[in-house]
């Protein structure tokens, strides 16, 4: 099976026309930028709060710390407060986020621009890949808290000598060449989630642990060449996007930055990688159509064309 990441683009960029401009509908705009804005807020990340700080005052820092040894168990309690806090926060827009990204690919793959029935339909799909997300992130953390358990035993002997010797140059090598191997394949399995588990899970109706069954079985493995380039061109893709968005927000005054005004305005970019993504997995047969009117055999866009027409691309 031939399966390219070159002709899924026109499809794609066809599906994302008809989405959002034929015809206009301003509030189908607003409601697919909302559902966007959800399904992309769990990859942002909490923003970080620097408070006002006077490293240069010495009184000032050993004021706080007196404080601190005289209420240490007042200020381990507004620590552990403030990162219970944090995580109640964090599994909050991870949850949300989950249940997102089923509504956008809903309403691309129905080109509609819907809130409530999308966020009730795929509650079970949502709350799983919520679960998984977590197991999935304890996993990451584990294994990262390895890596450099790893290399500080290497380099003990330098550390508990106060030297950089040999452990330390090893300890350097090992480390740095884990950590590599770890951030390529975090971003492998980034791309597999969100490109091929995800969708899988909404076409099939599954959990997150039988779609990524499927997906690994039916859509990467076997084909592992053509992922590894679909990454390649959606990554030389979001250059050009980043680059339309830099000027986008410029443009706007830095207004088009802000979370919900950027999930709007560059709407189409979104819409268009995510199409993207399905013409390419519509590229694997019958049982993996997601977007109608697209010939399964070169995703040509036959809008307009009578069912059961030849295709005009590639004549099958």
């Amino acid at each position: 099976m031939n399966i390219s990441v070159i002709n899924p683009i026109t499809p794609a960029w066809n599906h994302m026309v008809r989405i959002l401009f034929k015809p206009f509908a301003f509030k189908k705009w607003l409601a697919l930028g909302f559902c966007a804005f959800l399904a992309q807020c769990g990859d942002q990340g909490l923003g970080s709060y620097n408070g006002i700080q006077n490293s240069n005052s010495p009184s000032g820092f050993d004021g706080i710390k007196l404080w601190v040894e005289n209420n240490f168990g007042l200020f381990i309690s507004i620590v552990a407060g403030a990162a219970l806090l944090l995580l109640i926060i964090g599994l909050l827009i991870t949850w949300i986020s989950s249940r997102g990204k089923f509504m956008l690919l809903d309403g691309i793959v129905k080109n509609r621009g819907a809130i409530v029935e999308p966020w009730a339909e795929y509650k079970k799909e949502g709350n799983s890949l919520f679960l998984f997300s977590i197991v999935l992130s304890f996993i990451v953390l584990f294994v990262l808290a390895l890596i450099v358990g790893i290399s500080a035993l290497i380099a003990l002997p330098d550390i508990q000598s106060k030297m950089f010797g040999a452990s330390a140059i090893t300890a350097i090598c090992v480390g740095g060449a884990l950590l590599l191997f770890y951030i390529l394949a975090c971003i492998v399995l980034t791309f597999i989630i969100d490109v091929l588990m995800i969708p899988t899970m909404y076409l099939k109706r599954v959990g997150a642990i039988q779609g990524w069954k499927i997906a690994w079985n039916e859509l990467f493995k076997g084909h592992v060449g053509s992922f590894m380039l679909l990454i390649l061109m959606m990554a030389l893709l979001a250059i050009g996007a980043s680059t339309i968005g830099m000027f986008a927000i410029c443009a706007t005054c830095c207004i088009g930055a802000l979370p919900y005004v950027s999930s709007v305005l560059f709407l189409p970019i979104t819409v268009f990688f995510t199409c993207y993504a399905l013409c390419y997995i519509q590229q694997f047969g019958n049982d993996w159509a997601f977007l109608k009117n697209m010939c399964r055999f070169c995703n040509y866009d036959m809008e307009g064309l009578e069912e059961g027409h030849t295709c005009p691309e590639c004549g099958k």
